[in-house]
């Protein structure tokens, strides 16, 4: 799920149609739907508000869908099982957890492309970065952990043992 930045439209994956929905948030009705690959998982809108990037889980890529025309444009790939979303800070940077593959991508918006790899094994799910960026906390879904990335190295430096699924996580100072 993702909002527009003036809060009109709610973009959300429809795992089991395979599809993204607009949803016109005032008039509570689906604006729109677009097909995407298999099992589409997380969505971040482009700070332009021009592109939703989609991490389709039950393939290799994310999908980048252009808004206006309502269609996709472009196929990232980045490894499977591509399903969650981290903004860098940067307003040109995501990262995408690919929780088969066991990597975190990092992609550059404007080019469209993967530029950066990152190793995370067990299952990459849910991100969150330090205030100063220089951390990366990934939970780690089939490890039943958090792992903690040093993102200058790009190397996970340290494990915390968290139970069964992790799946979410927020730093108290972000």
């Amino acid at each position: 799920l993702w909002f527009s930045d003036d809060s009109r439209f709610a973009y959300v994956t429809l795992q089991d149609t395979n599809e993204v929905a607009a949803i016109d948030v005032p008039a509570q009705t689906v604006a729109w739907k677009v097909k995407v690959g298999k099992q589409p998982a997380g969505i971040v809108v482009s700070p332009d508000q021009k592109l939703l990037f989609v991490g389709v889980m039950g393939e290799d890529f994310v999908e980048v869908i252009d808004i206006a025309k309502r269609a996709s444009v472009n196929r990232i790939r980045t490894g499977r099982g591509a399903h969650n979303f981290r903004g860098m800070g940067d307003k040109r940077h995501i990262l995408v957890s690919n929780r088969v593959e066991n990597t975190v991508s990092i992609i550059d918006m404007l080019e469209q492309k993967v530029v950066g790899e990152i190793a995370v094994p067990g299952g990459p799910d849910c991100m969150e970065l330090t205030a100063d960026g220089k951390l990366l906390w990934v939970t780690s879904r089939f490890a039943k952990q958090v792992s903690i990335v040093d993102m200058q190295s790009r190397k996970v430096v340290r494990t915390v043992p968290v139970g069964r699924s992790p799946d979410g996580i927020c730093l108290h100072n972000r």
